[in-house]
């Protein structure tokens, strides 16, 4: 049977973003959040800009909890989308409805990161948690459900990927053929 969390490679990463705040596997939290999600413990998954929230069931109680990540702004994502569209191969991928796995290194260039990486301390990266059980850690087996099934979801919807992060979900084809044109009218010479 596959991991039905994280079947692409973004939903993957989405998830073990939790070990850049000192979650690392076979940590008992992992396993406790696992069967929380595959039991059907989380409700009221909610994925916005800067935020994914959901209820999550444990032992006759409820939970809320919400995992927080920074939002780029406009002219931030306005650059991005530049970047993006000088990409072959991000915009094959993005336009067949996928993240290209180059994604993070185009968006790097215009000093973005779209998931987080291990280890980054960047404030642009920084992720954190909240949950209203009795565990004082930042992430508990409550977050690690809500993080599991965001990324079942993830999978299915790359541009929740995007949303989290502040960019842009709509009419992404148009988006990029207009940061393409918007790039070559500024490359060229003035007469």
């Amino acid at each position: 049977m596959s991991d039905p969390y994280g079947r692409t490679w973004w939903g993957r990463k989405w998830w073990r973003a939790l070990e850049t705040i000192g979650l690392n596997y076979p940590d008992q939290r992992i396993v406790k959040g696992r069967a929380l999600a595959g039991h059907g413990a989380v409700t009221g998954l909610s994925i916005e800009p800067g935020l994914v929230s959901g209820t999550v069931a444990d032992a006759g109680r409820t939970y809320d909890a919400e995992i927080r990540i920074p939002v780029y702004n406009a002219s931030a994502w306005t650059a991005g989308m530049t970047a993006l569209s000088l990409s072959p191969s991000c915009v094959a991928g993005l336009l067949a409805g996928r993240l290209p796995k180059r994604i993070d290194d185009v968006l790097a260039e215009a000093g973005m990161r779209l998931l987080p990486k291990k280890f980054v301390t960047e404030e642009h990266n920084r992720i954190t948690t909240s949950c209203g059980c009795a565990d004082s850690r930042e992430v508990c087996a409550h977050i690690m459900a809500l993080a599991l099934v965001s990324a079942a979801r993830m999978d299915d919807d790359p541009w929740l990927v995007l949303l989290v992060r502040g960019g842009p979900t709509r009419d992404l084809a148009g988006r990029l053929r207009a940061a393409r044109v918007a790039s070559m009218e500024a490359a060229q010479p003035v007469a």
